[in-house]
Order: C-alpha cells, then sequence, then structure tokens
C-alpha cells in the first residue's frame, strides 16, 4: 500500500513532467526524452478513441467509419478543482495557448481542423502530435496518448 508521502510525491511530480513534455515538443531539436506516458494502440476502427473518452467521461473526439485519428493525440489529464469562467471542466490546447475551451464539441472540432491543417482533408497520416490538456474533477492526473491506428492496406 503506498503511503500519503508517496502519493503527495506523485502529485506533486506529474504536472512537471507534464510541463517538461510541453517544453520539449516546441522544441525543433530532436531530444531523446523518454517521459512515462499510456498509449492506447490497436487496428483502425478498434475502439481506441473511445478507450480515452471513457477515461475522461466525455465525447470529445472526432468520430467516423473510416480513417479518424490520422495525428497522435497526447491527452494530458489535470485533476482540478478550480473554476475557470464558472466552469469546472475545460480544454487547451498547445497550440493556441491562452484559448481555454468549455464545450467538448468545440474541442473535437478544434482537432478536426488543426489535424486538417497539418495533414490535409484526405487519408494523410502525420506523426505529429496534437497536445491537449483536459482539466476536470472527475479525472485522475495523467498522459495518455491516442495514436492513428494501424492498417492492413496503407492510407493517403
Amino acid at each position: 500500500m503506498a503511503s500519503s508521502r508517496d502519493s503527495t510525491l506523485g502529485d506533486s511530480l506529474i504536472p512537471v513532467i507534464n510541463r517538461l513534455q510541453d517544453i520539449f515538443s516546441q522544441v525543433t531539436v530532436d531530444l531523446k526524452l523518454s517521459l512515462p506516458q499510456v498509449a492506447v494502440v490497436g487496428s483502425q476502427s478498434s475502439g481506441k478513441s473511445s478507450v480515452l473518452e471513457s477515461l475522461v467521461g466525455r465525447d470529445f473526439l472526432p468520430r467516423g467509419s473510416d480513417i479518424v485519428t490520422r495525428r497522435p493525440l497526447v491527452l494530458q489529464l489535470v485533476k482540478s478543482n478550480s473554476t475557470s469562467n464558472g466552469m469546472t471542466e475545460w480544454g487547451e490546447f498547445l497550440h493556441v495557448p491562452g484559448k481555454l475551451f468549455y464545450e467538448f464539441d468545440k474541442i473535437r472540432q478544434e482537432i478536426q481542423a488543426e489535424t486538417d491543417r497539418v495533414v490535409g482533408t484526405n487519408k494523410n497520416v502525420s506523426d505529429k502530435p496534437i497536445r491537449l490538456k483536459v482539466f476536470s474533477p472527475h479525472v485522475l492526473t495523467m498522459t495518455l496518448v491516442d495514436l492513428p491506428g494501424m492498417t492492413k492496406v496503407p492510407v493517403g
């Protein structure tokens, strides 16, 4: 059984690791820094994104019958009991700092728009991640990664 000291250390260490991930993702130099993450991997349309949504407790990821996740999504969940503009849950993207998304359908739209901006509107896939933080009192603080599905036939 973990002591309260161990959980306090974990609670203070995870935000530092999240901040390091944010900083290093913006540096153009290829730095080899391995930080702990949980990745959801599977074949195309096998429900990887749905697993992440169930952990957040909200529908916010793009949906469709074809390849939908075309860029990795690094999802930093932050347990927060604070409010912003009277809201207890919100999202913030690293590519639009300072803009807070209070409606989860707007988060979905932003993921789709940012994906299309980088890889186009066809079936191209990129390894350039989208970084999203979700603040909520209903999540555990952790980092999850949603990866594009593996396909039997090349797409794009």
